[in-house]
């Protein structure tokens, strides 16, 4: 395909916050009435994980422990990247199983985000369940469905 995608530890809070404040991704991950404060980057407690096309920073992959076992997975990548999502899943998935394995993932995606929803059953997490109207998006309260996935 002529790129090379790599998946490395970034410590670099501004960097991962250049992603999240992207006007397009920070409209897709907030709530109503959010605001760029609201932005919390821990790069010691958590893994964020720099997506690399070549030299260029296309995105950010976090992991967050939630329990000795589990980590709440989020992934972000710049609208006019999104072409490389599936290398990138593909890319972070081995990248997980290397240095987290016998772990499990899991993530909450809007309901009617379909697309989102359809990339992480491609990356083999299974929907475990919904959580009903917990999420305010577009002024009205929206389900969250829940998706796992063991490394």
């Amino acid at each position: 395909m002529g790129f090379s995608l790599i998946i490395e530890r970034i410590f670099d809070v501004k960097k991962c916050l250049d992603i999240l404040t992207d006007a397009h991704i920070f409209d897709s991950i907030s709530e109503d009435g959010a605001t760029f404060d609201d932005l919390k980057v821990d790069v010691i407690n958590h893994y964020w994980l720099g997506i690399y096309e070549g030299i260029d920073l296309i995105g950010v992959f976090l992991l967050m422990p939630k329990y000795s076992e589990c980590y709440d997975v989020h992934i972000h990548i710049l609208k006019e990247h999104r072409k490389y999502w599936k290398s990138a899943g593909a890319a972070i998935i081995e990248w997980c199983k290397k240095n987290i394995p016998n772990k499990t993932l899991y993530t909450n995606i809007p309901v009617f985000c379909k697309n989102v929803r359809y990339f992480v059953l491609s990356l083999g997490f299974k929907e475990a369940g919904v959580i009903p109207s917990v999420w305010k998006k577009n002024g009205k309260m929206n389900d969250m469905s829940i998706f796992t996935r063991l490394i």
